[in-house]
């Protein structure tokens, strides 16, 4: 125990050392002031984080004193994506009701993400300031509020707090990121239930023999279960019975005529010399080869008839095609094998009109107030939503055996949601799968909530991590409330229009506990 608990420290110092050598490999954030300077002797900088429908901007700058110059440090965060962007112009105003004191322009990035340019200060006095980006023709003003020129600079009122993680933009560029606001929305609780995926009841077809006979698959298709069908594909063939004869008859009948044919002309080739020696009339012969013709058209006759009942595409055969495209869910006779007048073949399942049933322990009434089915979960973990789809219960309530108490629900999803091709819509949903399906039940309420991938589950304990400005986040511990479509109800530790991290909040997490190792050099 003590030698692991020796090579445990030795570790846990090697790292950090590790870090330290990589931490003071690389220069610090921005203009900072020289290394024999006081902390009093540094002007205060200021962060200013704003966004608009498109972009996230957050600039680093000094505090301006009248005239002195301003070293500018702008990140632009494409929205849509969350990527850094590649090309623009940014410019920097001081606005006075009367119009604008001073502008800044940059064209073009210093690197992916950041334009950095410097611009003397106006006047001593109080400025609306405003930054705008440009791209290809579009305009997206960010209101960075009121500053203050003075001498002394003045300072920014509020600071990342000490708890807060710095994670820069270059890391949050690399990385699967996002962030959204915290916002009230309507929430209703949900109830998750175990289901299977089928053809609708009117999408799926038994295809019956119109006539006895034997059923012969179509070698072309390879007739199985699972099989994707179109509609008007060859299933195989029907050759009817002949005359009622069976299989075993028509071989059987084939054979006796073959071995009376054989038995026939054995006679003649023993009693052909004795008529041409004169010992046996003439007359014998000729009965013996009307008897051959006689079984030659009998052998002929079988072997017809058998080959017709044998062989698939025949002479009089029924071709036995599919009337629906969809899948094949069943194959009811092999190949080859007799069938009756109206015995279903196959079955036929289409893939445009889907029923999600579920079976569960039936639950009181009362607990399933105005239910409606909003989404399901794939094995995969993926949530689809079937709301928007047109999806509804065709019960109100689930029908429940009397025995069993076992309840059975049935959903719903219109073909109209999925028009065209199997599938189409809704591809990850087929027929013969597993899922679970999600209802929302009671009246929707009022919540604060943020979307579900907001929430990180860290040690067991439920975690978001809020956006204090560009690159520091607070991680908070919250109480979750109902969850409702893609949306988690918070019942503390997130205040409304604040913003949270949608994706990357593990790497934040890491980050606070391996510390921010990585060059913010500009």
């Amino acid at each position: 125990m003590r030698s692991r608990r020796s090579r445990s420290a030795q570790c846990l110092l090697i790292a950090g050392l590790v870090l330290s050598c990589r931490a003071a490999e690389h220069e610090p954030d921005h203009d900072h002031a020289s290394e024999g300077a006081t902390p009093e002797a540094e002007p205060p900088s200021l962060a200013i984080t704003r966004w608009t429908p498109r972009y996230e901007l957050f600039v680093e700058l000094p505090a301006p004193v009248p005239r002195g110059p301003v070293a500018y440090h702008a990140h632009v965060t494409e929205l849509r994506d969350f990527s850094a962007v590649t090309e623009g112009t940014f410019r920097v105003r001081y606005e006075t009701p009367s119009g604008v004191a001073e502008e800044h322009v940059q064209i073009g990035v210093k690197r992916p993400g950041i334009f950095v340019f410097k611009g003397p200060a106006p006047a001593l006095g109080n400025y609306a300031l405003k930054m705008v980006y440009e791209r290809a023709g579009a305009v997206d003003t960010f209101d960075c509020g009121s500053i203050t020129v003075a001498n002394p600079p003045v300072a920014p009122a509020e600071e990342a707090s000490g708890s807060a993680i710095t994670f820069l933009k270059e890391s949050q560029w690399k990385i699967p990121f996002g962030t959204d606001w915290a916002t009230e929305q309507p929430l209703a609780s949900e109830l998750e239930l175990a289901a299977t995926l089928e053809p609708a009841g009117g999408d799926q077809l038994t295809i019956g023999a119109p006539t006895a006979g034997r059923f012969f698959h179509n070698p072309a298709l390879a007739l199985a279960e699972g099989l994707r069908l179109e509609k008007g594909d060859v299933l195989g063939m029907i050759a009817p019975t002949v005359a009622g004869d069976d299989y075993g008859r028509l071989e059987s009948a084939v054979e006796e005529a073959r071995l009376a044919r054989s038995q026939i002309q054995r006679d003649i080739e023993r009693i052909a010399p004795l008529v041409q020696q004169g010992i046996l009339p003439e007359r014998r012969l000729t009965e013996l080869n009307n008897q051959l013709e006689t079984q030659t058209a009998r052998l002929a006759a079988s072997s017809a008839r058998l080959r017709r009942v044998m062989t698939p595409g025949a002479e009089n055969g029924l071709t036995i095609r599919s009337t629906l495209g969809g899948i094949v869910a069943q194959v009811l006779v092999p190949n080859g094998a007799p069938v009756e007048a109206g015995a279903p073949l196959a079955r036929i399942g289409g893939t445009r009109h889907l029923w999600i049933r579920t079976r569960f322990v039936a639950k009181p009434a009362a607990l399933l107030v105005n239910p409606t089915p909003t989404a399901v979960r794939l094995p995969s973990g993926e949530r689809i939503d079937i709301q928007p789809l047109g999806a509804r219960f065709l019960s109100a309530l689930p029908v429940i055996e009397p025995a069993s108490r076992i309840a059975t629900w049935i959903v719903d999803v219109p073909a109209s949601s999925s028009p065209g091709a199997a599938g189409a819509g809704w591809p990850d949903l087929r027929p013969g799968g597993t899922a679970v399906l999600i209802v929302r039940l009671g009246e929707p309420e009022r919540l604060l909530a943020v979307p579900r991938s907001a929430v990180s589950e860290i040690n067991t304990r439920s975690y978001v991590f809020v956006q204090m400005d560009g690159e520091h986040f607070e991680k908070r511990t919250v109480n979750l409330g109902a969850a409702d479509g893609p949306w988690q109800g918070l019942l503390s530790g997130v205040k409304s229009g604040e913003r949270v991290v949608t994706r990357g909040g593990y790497d934040i997490h890491l980050a606070a506990l391996m510390g921010t190792i990585e060059s913010h050099r500009h």
